[in-house]
């Protein structure tokens, strides 16, 4: 890729009065050029292959890649492949630092992250990007949920939105310490083998068994540890995916709900279309329709 000089996206193409974050879901192409942000984005890989064409730098990037990048960081992503069978898929979360910080500066104990605090620009300083793998799925599940919350714009979004924010930011903290502090990561990598083995099989009857195999641990120690690790029972983290992956479908698709909740793996179309009203609110007739 020839370098060329960045190109700056002003703010107000993305924000309002009411809310200082926006999310969006991108699949990635050839179209947008290396830029710079009016704001500080944090940036998800959540399918496919392709670059990151970062600083001066050129990354291969997969599935869980995550990446923070403060104001004045020049980026863009392009896909592996032109077949658009093949998507490279990135959430990016992205939020105006100075509003951010004036909104949540009465918010106890969120100076305490203090690793990360400066990578997303709300105290003061001049930080590089950063890179982090998300071995265990919660940054994809917290990504997932702000996409959502910003999309739908339900009563209480907004504080839902700020909430989501400190989670995240928290969740960052956790893991940038057990970074600088080399803390083994042998319960992440187990874990992420099962979190492999589930979304390579999610269209099949997939068991706990099955992913504690994958992970080397045995099934009643595997649910111990993925409750605590993820946060969610094997079966509501499945379910999660499974509904993430129908919503995709039915925005993407025109295929009948039918065949997107065989594709998702339920054989009976009642209890998906049940499961899918109960976790977004729509039936999914009417999602595809919103």
């Amino acid at each position: 890729m020839i370098r060329k000089k960045a190109e700056i996206t002003p703010a107000q193409l993305y924000f309002d009065e009411e809310l200082p974050y926006n999310v969006s879901r991108v699949s990635e192409s050839y179209s947008l050029q290396l830029h710079e942000h009016e704001f500080t984005e944090i940036c998800y890989v959540a399918e496919g292959r392709g670059f990151h064409y970062i600083g001066e730098e050129t990354l291969s990037v997969s599935p869980g890649d995550l990446f923070i990048l403060p104001l004045g960081t020049s980026h863009v992503f392009r896909p592996r492949s032109t077949d658009p069978e093949f998507p490279l898929v990135v959430y990016n979360f992205i939020f105006i630092a100075g509003r951010v910080a004036e909104a949540l500066q009465q918010f106890p104990g969120l100076d305490g992250l203090t690793a990360v605090l400066p990578l997303l620009n709300l105290v003061p300083g001049q930080p590089e990007w950063k890179q982090i793998r998300d071995t265990t799925g919660v940054f994809h599940t917290l990504l997932v949920q702000a996409y959502q919350e910003f999309r739908q714009r339900k009563i209480g979004f907004v504080p839902r939105m700020h909430g989501l924010f400190i989670v995240l930011a928290t969740e960052l903290e956790r893991h940038l310490t057990e970074l600088e502090n080399e803390i083994p990561m042998k319960t992440e990598r187990k874990l992420g083998a099962a979190i492999s083995f589930i979304r390579e099989n999610l269209s099949a009857s997939i068991t706990a068994g099955q992913a504690s195999i994958a992970a080397g641990l045995s099934e009643r120690h595997f649910h111990r540890l993925f409750v605590k690790e993820i946060g969610f029972t094997f079966t509501q983290y499945v379910q999660n995916l499974r509904i993430e992956r129908s919503c995709e479908l039915l925005r993407t698709t025109r295929l009948p709900v039918s065949e997107i909740a065989e594709a998702v793996g339920y054989q009976d179309k009642g209890f998906f279309v049940k499961l899918f009203k109960k976790r977004t609110g729509h039936t999914p007739r009417s999602y595809r329709n919103g």
